[in-house]
Parts: C-alpha cells; structure tokens; sequence
C-alpha cells in the first residue's frame, strides 16, 4: 500500500494524528483503504511506533473485519519483506492475532466476558438465536395482553378503543413491539420511553411552542423560505438586469414582502407562523408588452420562478398546517392519555422480557449493547453518570478508536464509542469514515443523524480537536 499514489484528501485523513476525525466519503472513494493505510502508518511509525492491539477498530459485519484483518496483515507482509529484521513489524504481525478488529457486538460480548461480575451477571450465558427471542416476545405479549384483558384495565380499554377497529389487537401488539425495537437503539430505553410519552402532556400553546415538534416545525420552514427568498432575489436581479420588464417588479416586491414577513414570524409562536403562511398572497403581475421586453428567455426564467414558488408555498401550507395550531393542541391533549399507556405497556414488556431472558441465561444482541453499556458506566455522588474504572481502563488503553461504515452507528453504539475513547476530551482520538447516502440499516434503528451531527460540527481549520475531511 505504500506505493499507492494517495490524493492530498486522503493524505490528510491517514496522516493527522490527535484529534477526532471524520472523514465523509462515496462509495468507491477507498475509504477502507485509507483507513487501513492510517493503521499500517500508526504501527510502523519508527518515532512512535503503537502496538496494533492497542487500537479498537470497529467494523459492522464480521466479513468486513476479517477482510481488515487480512488486509493488514498482508500489508505488515509486504513490509517485512523489504526490512526483514525490523523487530516491531514482527511484533505487529504476532499481536495482530489479538488485536481489536472487530464489530461492535463482538466487542461488547467481549467486555461482558471479561467483567460480568462487575453487573452480577451469570458467566454461563448463552446467546440466544433469533427465532428463540421471537418466540418469548410473542409468549410475553400474549400474556401481557391477557393480563389486561381480564383487570378490565380501563386505560388499557380506552388505548384498545382508540387504536382498534375490530376485535383483532394484532396491530397493537406489533406497535408495543415496534417501540420496544425503537427504544432499544437508544443508551437508556426506559428512560426515553417515559420522556416520549410526557412530550404529549402539554396543555397550552406557549408549552406548544416549546416542543422539540415546533421546533423541527421552525427548522424546516426555515429552510424552505429561505430557498424562496434567494429564488426571488434572483429573479429580482433578472428582471432589474433585463429592459420590458420593470412593470413585474411591483408583484415581485410584494410576494417577498409576505415570503419575508413568513420566515420572520418563524421567531415567534406557532400562531404566529401559522397566520404569516396563511397571509401569503401573490398579486398579479402586471402585462408587459412582448415587442418591448429585450430577452424572453429572462421573462420566461422570472415566470417560472414565480410559478414554482407559487406552488411550492401552496404544498407547504398545505403539508404544514391541516389544523390550526389550537386544534393541534386539543389532539396532543386528547392523545396523551394513550400515548402513557402505550409507554407504560411497552415498560412492562421490556421489564418481563429482560425477566424471562435471566430466567433462561439468555441474551439477545440487544442485550450485548446494554449490558456493556451497563459495564462501562458508573454514578457519581449526584447521580450522574461518569465513565466506570473499565472505561477509564480503555480510554487509557486505547490509542485510537477507528470506526468504519460510521453513517450505520445508533446511539447505544454512539454512547459506546464515548464511553471507551476520550473523544470528548482534550486529547481526542476517534477516526471515523463513512458516507452518510450509505446508510441502509434504518430497519435495525442505525442513526444516520449522528453522522451529519457529527459532519456538521467538525471543521478543518488546524487547531481544533474535531475535523472532517472530504
């Protein structure tokens, strides 16, 4: 690999050292490559040479891992060959046996191998397959449901009422079920249930406002009117630079004066939005005669400006507001009893579950996750939580945490990632790669927005302990 010619780009990702790294990159692009170019750079380095064990790099299938292993290990190889007594690439050659190269549940049955005892955890046990783990959810559910069904539960009747149209609860179950899968993607699955279920016990519109939905609400409408207003700045500047065509400058001052009156009630309350959207109106532009205008094709382009503009606000509108903001607010009300439920059901499934698993010594790859998670935090004196003497023990052991195919992580990987590296420190060391048009794992819960967080908030200026390179 040394002789490959590399771009300035992908000199900059293998070569720079000490800081948190992203390099954001297409298919094809060598992204692996590179990534194994920075390994066989790190290891081989004759100032500061670093023990191949003593990086975790992070894979997400066990084929990738393998192919890594073999590709390093060729490369050490072809190293040898030209310096045949250089102690430390034989010594690289033998650790790399050992070394951390690896998919992230690998890595975390790994840790729970090596410090069971630390979360009281059977050492005998096994991991169950999946067919295995479907058959307990359906057996819990099952008896859950019954369960509820013979209390005569009466918020449990009421969810039933309200999300059941026959007497077939099929649909329900799998909705239980499907939160179970979601909140398991997530560090504290317990935790976010409760929270998503209180982000619906609101009761004004000034809570409503305050919502992370309005919020998101405000984000989106944000970037979509500024689109607008740089579309019609640009056909503003036509219509100045193009003679004949004065007299639709009246109309088009007039439409971005409500299409800038919209994206300023953005710093306002829902209402407010809702009023300024619903105030757009486009006037009618005023006949110009076709002998006097001295480029049609700029005429033609202002038109279809408008024209799309005109249409894209009308399917805003639309797609934004099917209610007014206050009957909104009386859904959220209305919804929240059943949303408390929902959450409280699908508790009482994951608690029964977690049960039947310890009853039976068995884990599920969900469970791998969270039980290495459980391993590698600890509280402090105000109940905060602070990284375990086992992730302090890594974050010291650990030279670099390089992960591949990054855009496929979730958060309890993310939080993982946190917890055994000092990327939030001062002497940061994760090397990331990916491509965020890559990510194709939605369906076991992959959180392509840590990728774009992380892409968004890195930079290359030199100084700064995060960068990105593309």
């Amino acid at each position: 690999m040394a002789d490959t010619k590399w771009t300035n780009e992908q000199l900059q990702a293998i070569e720079t050292r000490r800081c948190n790294l992203l390099v954001a990159a297409a298919a094809g692009s060598g992204k692996t490559a590179v990534l194994v170019e920075r390994i066989i750079r790190i290891i081989t380095n004759e100032e500061n040479p670093v023990d191949i064990d003593k990086l975790l790099v992070v894979t997400f299938t066990s084929a990738a891992a393998s192919e890594m292993r073999e590709r390093i290990a060729s490369a050490i190889s072809k190293s040898l060959e030209k310096s045949p007594n250089s102690k430390n690439l034989q010594r690289q050659l033998t650790l790399l046996s050992r070394a951390n190269i690896t998919t992230m549940h690998s890595f975390c049955l790994d840790v729970i191998k090596n410090y069971f005892y630390t979360i009281d955890l059977d050492p005998s046990f096994r991991i169950g397959d999946e067919t295995e783990a479907i058959l307990m959810k359906n057996e819990i559910i099952e008896e859950l449901f019954e369960e509820y069904y013979e209390e005569d539960n009466e918020d449990f009747k009421k969810l039933i009422e309200a999300y059941i149209s026959s007497k077939d609860d099929e649909k329900l179950k799998e909705m239980i079920l499907s939160l179970y899968r979601f909140s398991m993607s997530g560090p504290w699955p317990q935790q976010w249930l409760k929270e998503k279920a209180e982000d619906f016990n609101i009761s004004t519109l000034e809570e409503f406002d305050k919502s992370e939905w309005v919020k998101v609400l405000r984000d989106n409408l944000r970037v979509e009117l500024n689109g607008f207003l740089n579309m019609y700045k640009r056909a503003i500047e036509i219509i100045n630079d193009t003679s004949g065509l004065e007299p639709y400058l009246d109309a088009f001052y007039s439409d971005y004066n409500y299409l800038e009156n919209a994206y300023e009630s953005l710093n306002g309350g829902l209402n407010d939005i809702y009023i300024a959207l619903n105030s757009i109106s486009f006037i009618k532009l005023k006949t110009v005669k076709k002998n006097q205008v001295s480029d049609e094709n700029a005429q033609n382009a202002v038109k279809n400006i408008r024209d799309s503009v005109k249409k894209k606000v009308k399917g805003l509108i639309e797609s934004t507001f099917e209610c007014t903001p206050q009957e909104a607010l009386d859904g959220i009300i209305g919804v929240y009893p059943f949303m408390k439920t929902l959450a409280s059901i699908t508790l009482e499934f994951l608690r029964r579950f977690d049960e039947k698993k310890r009853e039976k010594n068995v884990l599920d790859f969900n469970d791998l996750e969270h039980l290495c998670l459980k391993i590698l935090i600890d509280k402090d004196e105000n109940n905060n939580i602070i990284p375990s003497k086992v992730a302090e023990h890594f974050r010291e052991f650990f030279d670099e945490v390089l992960v591949d195919e990054y855009q496929d992580s979730n958060s309890v990987q993310e939080t993982i990632i946190d917890l055994v590296s000092r990327r939030s420190l001062k002497e940061a060391n994760v090397f990331m790669v990916g491509d965020v048009k890559q990510s194709i794992y939605r369906f076991r819960q992959a959180k392509p927005e840590l990728f774009l967080d992380k892409y968004n908030k890195y930079s290359l200026k030199e100084g700064k302990s995060n960068r990105k390179i593309q």
